[in-house]
């Protein structure tokens, strides 16, 4: 720490200094203050399981096991016809109606014995029947369709008006359209929320991870991103019990908004990361966004004196969309990166998603799948910090796409474990096969922050969690659909060489661990000249 009267060596230099080079002195002489507000801004990230995996609990569909009874004159007369009819499974009873198969006895007609109400129930969407299953899968994709909306306009808004109120933004999309599930007795109208939530929530989860990478030097970014996905893992009890404990569907809602509206509070506290004000030449904002900060630490820098180097890349530099895709044109090594990114974002968002919307088909029990799920990724998150500081992050990224494979492979055969139970060896090896791809969910965030330069970051990630909702509304189509009409081996055989494609993609990227961070393409195209490829 420094007295009231002597000045920082850091600044004593008298050299040019970079935001980073600040915040790395910032940080350095941080108080419990500035620890507070990195760690309570990924707190966004705990109630993100709640808000999109909703639907995995509000709309649980009856067994056969489960009781019923007539509420409807067209029941008891059915039913009266043939009383054999009442040890049938309401699902099984069918007729042709212009082509098509549809129920006989619809949510109108019984009534079921469920401890939970359920949307899938209300709605006709629980027998499978016609396209009742797809409208069902629609429901839980839908959001990444809004999450792909999201970040269409968040790469805009990210590096135009900011990180920070961007992701204020779509915090109040998010808790406005998911209080108002609370209301909802439509199908259409479900659709048009879980969109809307989409769209809010990855508009939001966006923002926020890149307004706090870029609060933390170098080498510390491995640290903060560990604790947000920890936080994301932890999530998935908080979303189990709001399943478990509220027997309401619509109130599901309204607990979510609730959730959603307490742990958001704290990002608009937090000041626009200085990184944003250079990148669009405004010096005087950077420094005021430093100041800030620096009530938050011990340091006694003369901010208002201190040369800002990053000043000079940008002074011509005109900050606009069609800047960032003719930066496309002109430096390769950026297009190349960002393109492989995508890639890899596709199928950790298939696969995550895949199995995350897909536990109830995977496991006896979904209650107990995304609890074992929550242990999975924690151990998964907890092992890639290490494991990433250890051996870098594109040498943990490919060891993880390889465990991911072989993972899927073991799934293929179909072997019981035990003649008194349900588990087979799909089901543990899905298992830890999550523990892997949620390890490549960790580092592929981490290391898009790293890779895309400042004036790009925002965009970058856009474009490439862009590619992560196309895969995510893919995926539980995938897990839910497709391999109970062709054979489990064609969704688990793609995946493993989707997987083994990503670990060929990671060795072409480069390692950011060791490297300062890339303010322009022209960055990057010199950080790429000087790598040498080693396994």
């Amino acid at each position: 720490m420094y007295s009231e009267t002597e000045r920082s060596a850091f600044v004593a230099s008298g050299k040019e200094v970079t935001t980073d080079d600040v915040i790395e002195e910032l940080f350095r002489q941080r108080t419990w203050k500035y620890t507070l507000l990195l760690m309570s801004l990924m707190i966004t990230w705990f109630n993100g399981p709640t808000a999109v995996y909703l639907t995995s609990f509000a709309g649980i569909d009856p067994t056969p096991e489960t009781n019923w009874s007539c509420i409807s004159q067209k029941c008891q007369d059915y039913i009266t016809s043939n009383n054999s009819l009442l040890q049938e499974f309401p699902c099984k009873m069918t007729e042709e109606k212009n082509g098509k198969t549809e129920l006989v006895l619809k949510s109108s007609d019984i009534k079921w014995e469920m401890t939970h109400s359920s949307f899938s129930v209300e709605f006709d969407l629980n027998c499978g029947v016609g396209s009742s299953k797809v409208l069902k899968t629609l429901l839980s994709s839908i959001v990444f369709a809004g999450g792909l909306a999201g970040l269409i306009l968040g790469g805009f808004l990210y590096d135009h008006i900011g990180r920070k109120k961007t992701a204020v933004l779509g915090y109040f999309i998010a808790v406005l359209i998911t209080f108002s599930g609370t209301f909802c007795h439509d199908y259409y109208f479900l659709l048009i929320i879980r969109f809307l939530q989409g769209l809010g929530m990855y508009l939001a989860f966006t923002g926020v991870y890149i307004m706090t990478v870029e609060l933390v030097p170098v080498e510390q970014k491995n640290y903060i991103n560990g604790w947000a996905q920890c936080l994301w893992a932890l999530g998935y009890p908080l979303a189990t019990a709001v399943g478990y404990l509220i027997p309401n569907w619509n109130y599901m809602f309204l607990a979510a908004a609730i959730i959603i509206a307490v742990m958001n509070v704290q990002v608009l506290f937090c000041p626009e990361p200085p990184s944003f004000h250079v990148i669009n030449n405004d010096i005087e904002s950077a420094k005021q966004s430093l100041k800030a900060l620096q009530l938050l630490t011990d340091s006694k820098l003369d901010i208002d004196n201190i040369e800002i180097s990053d000043a000079g890349k940008v002074r011509d530099r005109n900050q606009t969309v069609l800047r960032q895709l003719a930066d496309l044109c002109s430096y390769p090594s950026l297009l190349l990166e960002t393109s492989i990114l995508m890639f890899l974002w596709f199928f950790v968002g298939m696969a995550y998603y895949g199995f995350n919307f897909g536990w109830s088909s995977i496991v006896p029990n979904r209650y107990l799948g995304y609890l074992m799920a929550s242990v999975g990724e924690l151990i998964a998150y907890i092992s890639a910090v290490p494991l990433i500081a250890r051996i870098g992050r594109r040498r943990a990224m490919m060891l993880m796409f390889v465990g991911a494979a072989i993972f899927y492979l073991i799934a293929i055969p179909e072997v019981k474990l035990g003649k008194n139970t349900d588990w087979t060896l799909e089901s543990v090896s899905c298992l830890i096969g999550v523990i892997f791809i949620s390890g490549c969910f960790s580092g592929v965030y981490l290391w898009t922050a790293e890779l895309a330069p400042t004036s790009h970051r925002g965009f970058v990630f856009c474009v490439s969690s862009s590619s992560a909702r196309i895969g995510s509304f893919m995926g539980p189509y995938i897990f839910n659909n497709l391999k109970h009409i062709t054979h489990k081996a064609v969704p688990l055989g793609g995946l493993a060489v989707l997987a083994l494609l990503c670990a060929l993609g990671s060795f072409i990227l480069v390692e950011t661990g060791d490297k300062e961070t890339a303010l322009t393409g022209e960055d990057v195209v010199a950080r790429r000249k000087s790598y040498r490829y080693r396994i």
